[in-house]
């Protein structure tokens, strides 16, 4: 029998879990021989027409995950199975990678359940994440880079204390017995990220290239903040005096409620979306009520839409330190990665028309998360903080 026919016969006794430690082993020596590369690629693809939404078994996910590592002289991750998540090709704790037809286009699914070089050095020239970086301007347009000041307070507004503490974390703490209302302003860079406490108790976590503009003390009838960038917010309940967010033209209106709002310049819409409770989206004369689960779209053209289902999970998972994505174009992708690791992305010949499913590691370096977009045929070429893509 040669090797491609012994490759085939291994791999669907593993499929069917017939497949002894012997022959899993054997399956993963073939799978690292690059001439068995195309033929691994037609069984895993003949797998899924075949039934597209079968798990893999534990013994072809040992199998392909520790081939693929392996051949590259890295390390192989720990086998782990998540349930619920991409019915078929689970690769375990590193990847899952598969082209397949999708409604005429070509759909990429990964997934990361942790950095799978974490026991490698990174490459010389490799670029490594954001972190917890900051500018607070305060009320006399002086500036503070909250990332080199130590853990303490770190200023006074009025009555109010500026307390910064471990984890990219600031704190407003304000004595109501003055009327001075001054107002500051915190802004991270690319590649960066933070999180601040409004004198009120509001929650605000900051996305790299984002500001917020916010009063040192919150006297009025309403609580009003400006955002620029991508933000989410944990709005401390006051019936009395409603939270209100600007942004870019348009103005959401709060009481106590969760949500997360994305206004980049560079992207096609203004997204607000509702994670908990209710709020309010005006802009240009039109008005929208959300309701958990729900997401509002401002586009370029002044349109107010509502998506009634949108994916909470993708939205917010810059917050929780990764990326996700549903479905997303190679340009989405590459905006996303740019923003937070401060490189520059041009594109070369025709953007192919992938849809890219899966999650990526925040806190991996990026190198590593662009080896695994590479996987959709894509190619990056790395110089300085220049990122070249080419079909």
């Amino acid at each position: 029998m040669d090797q491609l026919n012994r490759l085939e016969e291994l791999f669907n006794r593993c499929m069917n879990e017939q497949a002894t430690e012997a022959e899993v082993a054997e399956l993963t020596v073939l799978l690292q021989q690059p001439e068995n590369e195309e033929k691994a690629r037609q069984l895993i693809e003949q797998a899924h027409e075949t039934a597209p939404d079968m798990e893999l078994p534990v013994s072809t996910i040992a199998a392909i995950t520790t081939a693929i590592f392996q051949a590259e002289d890295k390390q192989a991750p720990v086998v782990m199975i998540r349930k619920n998540r991409y019915r078929w090709l689970r690769y375990a704790a590193a990847i899952v990678i598969i082209l397949v037809a999708a409604k005429g286009r070509n759909l990429f699914k990964f997934e990361i359940f942790k950095n799978p070089f974490a026991h490698t050095q990174p490459p010389v020239h490799d670029i490594m994440p954001g972190g917890d970086k900051a500018i607070l301007t305060l009320a006399d347009g002086s500036n503070i880079v909250l990332d080199s000041m130590a853990n303490n307070q770190i200023a006074k507004q009025g009555s109010t204390s500026i307390i910064k503490a471990a984890g990219g974390k600031l704190t407003y703490n304000a004595v109501n017995n003055s009327n001075e209302v001054l107002y500051n302003k915190i802004s991270t860079p690319r590649g960066g990220q933070f999180q601040i406490t409004l004198p009120d108790g509001t929650q605000v976590w900051l996305n790299a290239l984002s500001s917020l503009r916010f009063p040192t003390m919150f006297n009025g009838n309403n609580r009003t903040v400006e955002l620029t960038g991508e933000a989410y917010f944990e709005v401390q309940k006051d019936a009395a005096k409603p939270f209100l967010v600007k942004v870019g033209g348009m103005q959401i209106d709060v009481l106590g409620t969760s949500f997360d709002v994305m206004a980049y310049p560079d992207e096609k819409q203004i997204q607000t979306t509702l994670i908990d409770g209710l709020v309010k989206v005006s802009a240009e004369g039109q008005t929208k009520i959300l309701q958990p689960g729900q997401q509002s779209q401002l586009q370029k053209d002044g349109k107010l839409a509502l998506l009634n289902t949108a994916d909470i999970e993708s939205v917010i998972a810059w917050k929780n330190g990764y990326f996700k994505f549903n479905q997303a174009d190679l340009q989405t992708v590459m905006r996303q990665l740019a923003r937070w690791y401060d490189v520059e992305v041009n594109f070369e010949g025709p953007i192919p028309d992938f849809r890219f499913v899966g999650e990526l590691k925040r806190t991996a370096g990026l190198s590593t998360n662009l080896k695994i977009l590479s996987y959709s045929q894509v190619n990056f070429k790395m110089d300085g903080n220049t990122i070249t893509v080419t079909p």
